[in-house]
């Protein structure tokens, strides 16, 4: 399983070769959002149907056959949505390659902490929703005690 992260939306991650259990792509979903929390993450240009505060996961594939050729999800690595002329192309249209989208915050009770809820999808049908919780932010760890 490979997670791809789009130069134009660093908030968006195609995910090549998921694995066959879903668990597994459910538990490298929530490290991915871990990583991206802890770095000094943008979210750059916004979707078109989307939060500021949200992480969205799409399986790698699908395609669309028109004047720019055959697209897909891998089309967004490098390119803006397109909503004009002949040819659009926008994430919404590949509905069935969402894998999950996760939307957070700071925490109420420790701001330096985010909390938020992932709301997983199967075949782009809502399959169920998890919540993370005190997820350290742009490397910023709460102070700890030494243990001698």
């Amino acid at each position: 399983m490979r997670f791809i992260q789009s130069n134009v939306y660093p908030n968006l991650y195609l995910v090549k070769y998921p694995n066959k259990d879903y668990s597994v792509v459910q538990k490298a979903i929530q490290e991915k959002i871990k990583v991206h929390l802890q770095t000094e993450h943008k979210t750059g240009k916004p979707l078109s149907y989307t939060g500021e505060n949200g992480i969205y996961f799409y399986k790698y594939g699908g395609m669309t056959f028109g004047f720019i050729g055959e697209a897909g999800t891998g089309y967004f690595i490098d390119h803006e949505e397109d909503f004009g002329g002949f040819v659009s192309e926008e994430l919404g249209m590949y509905r069935d390659y969402r894998l999950a989208e996760f939307y957070y915050d700071p925490c109420p009770n420790d701001s330096t902490l985010y909390c938020g809820e992932i709301n997983y999808f199967k075949e782009g049908e809502f399959f169920k929703a998890d919540s993370l919780k005190n997820i350290f932010s742009n490397g910023i760890y709460p102070k700890t005690k030494r243990v001698k």
